[in-house]
């Protein structure tokens, strides 16, 4: 599942990846309503994801540009310090005791294919491959062992980080415009038996920084779900960032930051491969 827009087209699409290209699933229905929102989508492949195999590709993969797979204003919720490494935290890093919770605003992300923008604040801009989870319907106090029936399904997020503004604020070294990037689609969840068995892995300019396996992280899909459940009602189309392991750029000595040029691959089995380059501010 997919956000596109095509040529001679103001509109945002939301479509079905197949073999061939896109299949549109905006303005069908689902429950009696037509679908318009990434939400609605992933509700209707989680309730029952055989139609959307049925749909008939429309456009061709070279007919679309990609953009960020989730609503126009949804809430990015993300868990941070969920792999056990010493970057950004330095020393002996200790477990936290509970998901370390943030948000990131809309104007964050950019979609597979876009640049990256380094700022001008900063000669500190750094990479974080994540597991990022779509919500498939609403839940509230949810328990950690029914967790996963709540997920509609899961993209790749880089956490894109100014790492000097980091230590000013979680929220000003996370949030810079256009730091970070999500996508190229969802997989839904139907297709992703155990997210705790896939994998992460980044590569810049074509050489691999960070590798972990979903099972390394300190709070599991599942437990992160239920405690932001706890926070707040969980609704369809909501996305929840799930924490990066050790290999960004500031892991390395001297730091390895990133510049413009620089071409980005972020992948997790099973669901693909998100691309990137960077240009400066």
């Amino acid at each position: 599942m997919l956000r596109y827009t095509v040529a001679g087209d103001n509109a945002t699409h939301i479509g079905v990846a197949t073999d061939d290209g896109v299949a549109r699933l905006d303005g069908r229905e689902a429950d009696g309503e037509p679908i318009t929102t990434v939400g609605q989508a992933v509700a209707a492949a989680l309730a029952d994801p055989a139609p959307l195999a049925r749909i008939p590709t429309e456009r061709g993969w070279d007919d679309i540009t990609f953009a960020v797979p989730a609503d126009v204003g949804a809430r990015m919720l993300c868990a941070g310090a969920n792999y056990h490494k010493k970057y950004p935290l330095g020393g002996n890093v200790k477990a936290p005791a509970q998901p370390v919770y943030f948000n990131k605003p809309p104007g964050t992300l950019v979609a597979h294919n876009e640049s990256l923008v380094r700022p001008t604040a900063s000669v500190q801009f750094d990479y974080e491959v994540e597991l990022a989870v779509i919500i498939g319907r609403a839940g509230r106090h949810i328990d950690a062992s029914e967790a996963l029936s709540f997920v509609g399904g899961y993209t790749i997020l880089n956490d894109g980080s100014v790492r000097d503004w980091q230590r000013h604020s979680v929220a000003a070294g996370k949030n810079f415009f256009r730091s970070g990037s999500m996508g190229p689609w969802i997989t839904t969840a139907d297709e992703i038996a155990d997210p705790a068995a896939l994998e992460v892995a980044c590569r810049v300019n074509g050489e691999e920084r960070q590798r972990a396996n979903v099972s390394e992280m300190i709070f599991s899909v599942a437990e992160i779900i239920s405690y932001l459940s706890k926070v707040m009602p969980l609704e369809p189309g909501d996305v929840i960032a799930t924490g990066s392991p050790e290999g960004t750029g500031g892991s390395h000595e001297p730091p390895r930051w990133l510049a413009a040029g620089d071409r980005l691959e972020f992948e997790i089995s099973g669901i693909g491969v998100l691309q990137n380059s960077v240009i400066d501010e």
